[in-house]
């Protein structure tokens, strides 16, 4: 039950007896008649004040506050008291002790009597005056909140750990030692082996060499959660990052970063949401920091009992109300030749959580990848470097990664435009029979390759900026990883792979968190797709600057990155980079590998024809060959003579058997590669189809509407309508080229029909199509194969067409009858050197999202009726003025008539 008084208080009247202060302490006799004494003994008590109209009061209530204390003796005057006020807020709006009918506010209140300073008041009472005041309330905090951080935003011991290496940094500390002391669950050492052998184990000490702490820094921020300390100079940063864009120039900006650099010894601090405290209370039940600033001879000693808040927070207790002891004292442990630095150490662990020997090992990586392993060559490298002793395992495990070296090794700088200037290097070991290769100098447009992401203008940069990237990618198998380590290394691999995101030289995402959340999208695609790499193929970082980088914020929990613009667009740039530079080579490799070490037939069609020979000589064995005799001991291992002929008959009839199921193979694969030419044609296709159906429903719905005709508007269904057809039209001939007989026509025919399709996009991205049908020669093959192959062409040219910005767009077919061949070429950026090796193949591809089918289906279906396409390279044979890609469509070979 609330316990609730009325407070008589004058405010302006100075010949009062009382020396109150309003807010801070009531002044009341307690003695004789007018002792209010037992008023204040039912703790705690919410009240509010009440003047008085006497003495030149206002009749009116003007405030509200909470007494948690008992009162106490005025050493002044005797018989009189003071009790402390808390919590004391004004009201915005004060009240009339008389309602709007002349009513007194207490006139129901039994404990009522103007000439009590002290009374009772029912809570009711209490709360309408104060929401008729209406009182302004603060966001509180309650003890209980230091548990629930500690418990909710550090995921774990170790997370914990590493946020109190990162203020270290912050601190513009050079080195950072983490220890962990008395481990129950570790070989016991002699007490001499550890630093703090009087405190109640496990205990972990994490010390730094950074500029220490101050009074002001440990009381405005270590004891203020979320200060905005470090908060305000990227505020600071955005500002001025935003006013600079406005004025088109950086140069202001990067001022400003410089100067700030400057000022933190080449830092911008990481940290954001000031969680670092709540990791001590995870990590164990007391905490002892010391820490010392330069330009004095002692240090602070701040001393926090976290069973303390967690008793108050059982209690409702504000955050606020839990008293921290803080000190000072002579130096106790060797700051250095700074003279400076802070050092944390936590003790007496927690419930449910032990330090054994994998937990430590375990750390003892994720510290080691702290700092970038190899960072951006072209920024300053900073100084730190932090580092795990644990007496209880001297030996603690050396990085198994320098073991192996990495198969694939991609190195490169992403601008701010996307632009990737990158080299790519190929070391296989020794055991594959491959030779090593290097690729440097390489420019790739990642956004001109994923217009499906970026949309089809140019930007003018990206939201997250420029950054780093350098990736090291094995293999899981032998003979790419071999020798004694290679099941650790795997193992090594399934836990720490994936991409790490450094901030200014220090890890801020490790690569484990990546892969578990999947933030590239690999893990999916793996498993749709078996022959990709995962991110337990690879190990990687991203560099990123503060500076430069300034959208890319942390999740509150660290756990990766906020999910903004600047975050989707790293995103799609790194996934370009994966994509539409090292897929390539990942799969050609591998592929040429196989193709080196297996001897071995796939092609169905000759298959066949092998299993037809075979069958024809065990036929002609069994007919002109003595079995009986067996002169030459051809038939060994086929048993006594009276078996040979039962045996040889049923291997010619498997062998026939056998060429029956490699037809059903074949046309397997015919059906497939149809199957998934109509499924290009479809995607290329549904979007458009859907834009075109909303729009001319949503058209339908807005003559209905209207009275009168409205022909502009019919004008527009009408082109509606056209283009809807136009991309039914391209997708009819694809349904069913495998049912399809061949045909005699001229290759103009399916060219035109191709155009014809692609007209209205051909329109929409400005490209100019030059034909010289003059040159016409016919051929005897499927109409839908070449409508396939030629949109397939046209598709590509588009796609990359509508993505440069180079003028006139242009796209030549050109006819030779003399050779009966076709050369397909566009103005566009032309074949990228990654992609050349393995253009015709499936599952290689630029485009983003990819498919890799096009040029494939294209080249399966030209050899299918005797013909071939080729990339022109030779400056000889190139169509002048046409920088792109340039193709040859060789028919030569090709029937001409039935």
């Amino acid at each position: 039950m609330r316990n609730c008084l009325v407070l008589v208080q004058h405010r302006n009247d100075a010949s009062s007896a009382y020396n109150d202060f309003v807010g801070k302490f009531y002044h009341f006799p307690g003695n004789a008649a007018k002792s209010y004494l037992n008023q204040f003994k039912n703790l705690p008590i919410e009240f509010v004040y009440y003047e008085p109209t006497a003495n030149g009061g206002k009749g009116e209530y003007f405030g509200c506050g909470k007494i948690t204390k008992a009162p106490f003796e005025d050493k002044r005057e005797k018989g009189f008291y003071f009790v402390e006020i808390e919590k004391y807020k004004s009201f915005n709006k004060p009240v009339p002790f008389k309602d709007a009918n002349q009513n007194h506010v207490e006139k129901d209140n039994p404990h009522y009597n103007s000439q009590n300073a002290v009374r009772k008041i029912d809570s009711k009472l209490l709360d309408e005056i104060c929401l008729d005041g209406e009182i302004i309330l603060n966001f509180t905090a309650d003890a209980h909140l230091v548990k629930v951080l500690g418990e909710q935003l550090i995921a774990s011991e170790k997370v914990g750990i590493l946020e109190l290496v990162k203020n270290a940094y912050d601190a513009h500390a050079t080195k950072c030692i983490v220890r962990i002391e008395k481990a129950a669950d570790l070989p016991p050492v002699p007490a001499d082996h550890y630093t703090y052998s009087n405190l109640e184990g496990p205990v972990v000490i994490i010390e730094d060499n950074g500029s220490g702490m101050s009074k002001e820094a440990l009381e405005n921020g270590w004891l203020r959660p979320a200060a905005t300390i470090k908060t305000n100079i990227k505020e600071q940063l955005k500002s001025e990052r935003n006013r600079a864009l406005e004025k088109g120039s950086l140069a202001s900006y990067d001022k400003l970063v410089n100067e700030l650099k400057i000022a933190n010894k080449g830092r911008i601090p990481l940290g954001e949401k000031g969680v670092g405290r709540f990791a001590t209370h995870r990590l164990g039940k007391k905490l002892i920091i010391k820490s010392k600033v330069e330009n004095l001879d002692y240090e602070y000693v701040l001393q926090i009992d976290w069973d303390k808040f967690d008793a108050f927070s059982e209690q409702g207790v504000d955050l606020e109300s839990v008293g921290v002891n803080l000190k000072r004292q002579p130096p106790s442990w060797n700051y250095g030749p700074s003279n400076s630095g802070t050092q944390v150490i936590i003790y007496g662990g927690r419930e449910g959580f032990k330090w054994d020997k994998e937990k430590v090992e375990d750390l003892n990586r994720s510290i080691i990848q702290l700092n970038s392993p190899n960072p951006n060559p072209k920024a300053v490298k900073l100084n730190f470097q932090a580092s795990l002793e644990v007496p209880q395992i001297p030996d603690l495990e050396a990085d198994i990664m320098s073991l192996f070296t990495a198969t694939f090794e991609l190195s490169g700088l992403v601008d701010e435009k996307g632009i990737f200037d990158y080299s790519l290097e190929f070391t296989p070991p020794s055991s594959v029979p491959l030779p090593a290769q290097k690729i440097e100098g390489e420019t790739i447009n990642l956004v001109s390759a994923n217009k499906a992401y970026w949309g089809k203008n140019p930007i003018k940069r990206t939201e997250c900026g420029p950054f780093y990237i350098n990736l090291k990618l094995w293999y899981r198998k032998s003979p790419w990883i071999s020798g004694p380590n290679k099941d650790a290394f795997i193992t090594y691999l399934d836990s720490y792979g994936g991409i790490s995101i450094y901030r200014d030289g220090i890890n801020i995402f490790p690569a484990e968190w990546g892969a578990n959340n999947d933030w590239l999208g690999l893990s999916k695609a793996h498993i749709k797709q078996g022959f990709r790499f995962s991110y337990y193929n690879m190990i990687g970082n991203i560099e990123i600057d503060q500076g430069s980088n300034l959208l890319l914020t942390d999740k509150t929990d660290r756990e990766g990155l906020i999910e903004n613009t600047a975050q989707k667009d790293l995103v799609a740039l790194v996934k370009g980079i994966l994509d539409g530079v090292l897929h390539n080579e990942w799969i050609g490799k591998r592929d040429e590998h196989s193709e080196i070490t297996k001897d071995t037939v796939r092609d169905p069609k000759v298959l066949k024809e092998y299993s037809r020979q075979a069958a024809h000589v065990a036929h002609n064995i069994l007919e002109r060959y003595p079995l009986e005799k067996d002169q030459f001991g051809i038939l060994e291992g086929l048993g006594q003579p009276d078996e040979r002929r039962e045996k040889l008959v049923n291997l010619e009839r498997s062998l026939k058997e056998l060429q029956q199921s490699l037809d059903l193979i074949q046309e397997s694969q015919e059906m497939l590669t149809e199957q998934a030419g109509y499924g290009i044609a479809i995607a290329s296709s549904i979007h458009e189809i859907a834009k075109i159906t909303s729009n001319f429903y949503f058209g339908i719905n807005e003559v209905l509407k209207k009275d009168k005709i409205d022909r502009e508007k019919l004008s527009e269904l009408k082109e509606s309508s056209s283009s809807l057809r136009n991309e039914l039209k391209r997708l009819s001939p694809l349904r069913a080229i495998k049912g399809e007989k061949p045909q005699a026509f001229n290759i103009s025919r399916p060219i035109k029909y191709a155009l014809d399709v692609y007209e209205s996009k051909l329109k929409e991205i400005g490209i100019s199509v030059e034909l010289n049908t003059k040159e016409d020669f016919p051929v005897y093959v499927r109409y839908g194969t070449l409508i396939q192959i030629f949109t397939n062409l046209l598709d590509n040219a588009c796609y990359w067409l509508e993505m440069t910005e180079s003028a006139p767009k242009r796209i030549s077919v050109q006819l030779d009858k003399k050779s009966r061949s076709v050369i397909f070429a566009d103005s566009g950026p032309g074949i990228h050197e990654s992609i050349l090796p393995h253009l015709f193949k499936a599952g290689f591809s630029l485009k983003i999202p990819r498919s890799g089918l096009g040029l494939y289906i294209t080249r399966y279906y030209m050899n299918d009726f005797k013909g071939d396409i080729q990339l022109i390279n030779s400056p000889k044979y190139r169509l002048e003025n046409l920088k792109g890609a340039q193709f040859l469509l060789d028919f030569a070979k090709v029937r001409a008539e039935k």
